[in-house]
């Protein structure tokens, strides 16, 4: 049985930062940081950062997924060969909320994984990506100041 090779893939490459700047209705706009990246990359909802996350880890191929992701279509666009455009609309804001987000397993089609409440020193691990989505919801529902 031939082994499959697997790149390494450095500890500080697993942990990415997530600011979160706006949150109107429900709709977080912010950016993504890795040292994967050369620049962070915008994201402008939910979906949007889903799937940067998501890509990284594709990219890197850590941690591997234990199943394909089922599309109604082959749209191979990518979200992080993107130029990341806007950053500059961040440079003098301060993010209503920063996350480390470190992704554990792919399973099932989900992560699970830990997440990091920055500015509160609050960590919990999430079995599923939307429960982690819940998790930021709670505290951003809970953060003052969260619109533009």
């Amino acid at each position: 049985m031939p082994m499959s090779v697997s790149k390494f893939v450095p500890h500080l490459m697993k942990t990415s930062v997530i600011k979160i700047y706006t949150y109107t209705d429900r709709c977080p706009v912010g950016t993504l940081s890795n040292p994967g990246f050369k620049n962070d990359l915008v994201f402008k909802s939910a979906m949007e950062l889903l799937r940067i996350v998501d890509e990284l880890q594709d990219e890197m191929n850590f941690p591997q997924k234990s199943m394909s992701t089922r599309k109604f279509s082959d749209d191979s666009t990518t979200i992080i060969s993107r130029p990341s455009e806007g950053l500059e609309q961040f440079a003098d804001m301060t993010p209503a909320a920063s996350f480390k987000l470190s992704v554990l397993f792919r399973q099932n089609a989900s992560w699970q994984g830990s997440i990091s409440w920055i500015e509160k020193n609050l960590s919990t691990e999430f079995r599923s990506a939307l429960e982690m989505m819940f998790l930021i919801d709670n505290v951003l529902s809970g953060v003052e100041n969260t619109e533009a």
